[in-house]
């Protein structure tokens, strides 16, 4: 008979007690490198979101900015918003405000029927058409602070004037004093906070474009492209935007800009 020794294999309890500490490190810093992957792929995609959204709002100002007659330092000097600003509409707030002055149309820029609208002075029926000056609503890009938020609002108000107009009859295309539903008038109309729509005048709310705003930047250019400080001298802006937001409990941000010439 030959004699068997049973030596049992397995970990000894000082090998265990080695052995969790190490795994559960290697467990912790495994679980921590995905969470900051996760995290830096939310951020991209936050990030990411918010530049495209930077860029659909400076494109959409595109037109306003082509056609415009002039950047403004001020509110036009016939228009009037009761709901201005303590100190009034000026272009040199932090961060900027873009004043535009627009030519009033009686309808879209797109329209191919469009006219122009007049102030009237004269009778529109029987004076020339340059004996009524041009009719000019003011476009406002402004930023406004929002109360227990780390970014701010992007808003755009209208103003149009309240004097009387020259425009053109729809069924004669004659000139003619907007009194009568053929008549067409002014297409766009003032604007105001939510909040006081209704009164004053005003019959539309202001339009948010974002409520993530860090800064919004306005450079103004004039011929040759030297910079100046009077947007009315300018003739081509650079606009500036960052907007940020927080995901995953990271801050983000992202910045665009957007370069244009007016053409008329």
């Amino acid at each position: 008979m030959k004699k068997h020794t049973n030596n049992e294999s397995g970990f000894s309890l000082i090998e265990v007690l080695t052995v969790i500490p190490i795994a559960t490190m290697l467990v912790v810093i495994l679980i921590s490198a995905l969470f900051s992957q996760y995290a830096n792929s939310l951020a991209e995609s936050a990030r990411t979101t918010l530049r495209t959204n930077g860029q659909t709002i400076l494109i959409n100002l595109q037109d306003e900015l082509l056609f415009t007659i002039a950047y403004g330092e001020g509110l036009e000097g016939r228009l009037d918003d009761p709901n201005e600003p303590a100190l009034g509409w000026t272009y040199d707030t932090d961060p900027d405000t873009l004043i535009i002055n627009e030519i009033a149309l009686d309808s879209t820029r797109r329209d191919e029927d469009r006219h122009i609208v007049r102030q009237f002075i004269n009778n529109c029926e029987t004076s020339s058409i340059t004996a009524n000056p041009l009719a000019i609503n003011n476009v406002i890009y402004f930023v406004e602070d929002v109360a227990g938020s780390d970014y701010d609002r992007l808003v755009k108000r209208t103003i149009t004037p309240e004097y009387n107009y020259c425009s053109i009859d729809i069924s004669t295309g004659s000139p003619c004093t907007p009194v009568t539903t053929t008549c067409k008038t002014n297409a766009k109309v003032t604007t105001c906070p939510e909040a006081l729509v209704g009164s004053d005048n005003c019959e539309s709310k202001d339009s948010v474009l974002s409520e993530n705003v860090l800064d919004f930047d306005v450079r103004y250019f004039a011929e040759n492209n030297i910079e100046t400080p009077y947007p009315s001298n300018a003739d081509k802006l650079e606009l500036t935007l960052v907007l940020g937001d927080k995901t995953f409990g990271r801050h983000v941000e992202a910045e665009v800009k957007h370069t244009i010439r007016k053409i008329n």
